[in-house]
């Protein structure tokens, strides 16, 4: 104990000694010691949550928790090289402007929305992402394997959304003028279209925050999303 040095803004230690736990506050009363049992150490470490908050960054939102890692992400509007699987059956490299894309993951379930924000925060309004393979804004991975959320995995699952060929399910309803949205897509990178035609994007009155909220808090997910 002599040898080590306890942090300045250190308020509690937890040693462990052979055979039990010994836990210590740091207080102007002096320190305090108390015996834990392994039971009860394993209950306040499962219950450990921590939460960033609100970010500026293009990871919006970070939290670990019990129930798995949650973590809000953004891409901001531009070209994109992605593939889409025609209704011949041929795959099609193509490069197209996206919008701006929201990305929530909650262990290994992600979420995918669009903004016409260009600031985005919590309040953003979320609107439907122009893209096949997305169910109730629920990403559809196919057989693809998806790593846990975390931002050590980041780039790779944007990379994954991005790089998998995108085929007709899930394909309607994704913009305004309806149908097939791969016919847009196709054409905006044919027409060399330079930003995605906001007026195409299908918005909420739900935001980033209401998201969070539903998926990660716990309550009922709900369809306006």
């Amino acid at each position: 104990m002599e040898n080590n040095v306890i942090p300045p803004d250190a308020s509690a230690a937890l040693y462990f000694l052979p055979g039990q736990y010994l836990f210590e506050t740091f207080g102007e009363n002096g320190h305090r010691l108390k015996a834990l049992s392994s039971q009860q150490v394993s209950r306040a470490f499962r219950d450990l949550r921590t939460d960033t908050g609100w970010l500026d960054r293009s990871v919006l939102r970070y939290c670990e928790a019990a129930y798995g890692n949650a973590m809000l992400s953004y891409l901001p509007a531009g070209s994109r090289n992605i593939s889409v699987k025609c209704s011949d059956g041929v795959v099609r490299d193509i490069t197209v402007p996206l919008p701006t894309l929201i990305l929530l993951g909650k262990g290994r379930n992600y979420y995918l929305w669009a903004t016409t924000a260009r600031n985005v925060s919590e309040k953003t309004r979320l609107a439907v992402a122009p893209l096949p393979n997305i169910d109730d804004a629920r990403i559809c991975f196919g057989k693809n394997e998806v790593p846990e959320t975390h931002p050590s995995t980041l780039k790779r699952v944007w990379k994954l959304i991005l790089d998998t060929p995108f085929n007709g399910d899930n394909a309607t309803g994704k913009c305004q003028t309806g149908g097939d949205v791969r016919v847009l897509l196709t054409k905006l990178a044919e027409d060399k279209a330079k930003k995605f035609p906001t007026t195409q994007l299908i918005v909420s009155t739900s935001t980033i925050g209401h998201a969070w909220e539903a998926i990660v808090g716990g309550q009922r997910y709900d369809r306006r999303f």
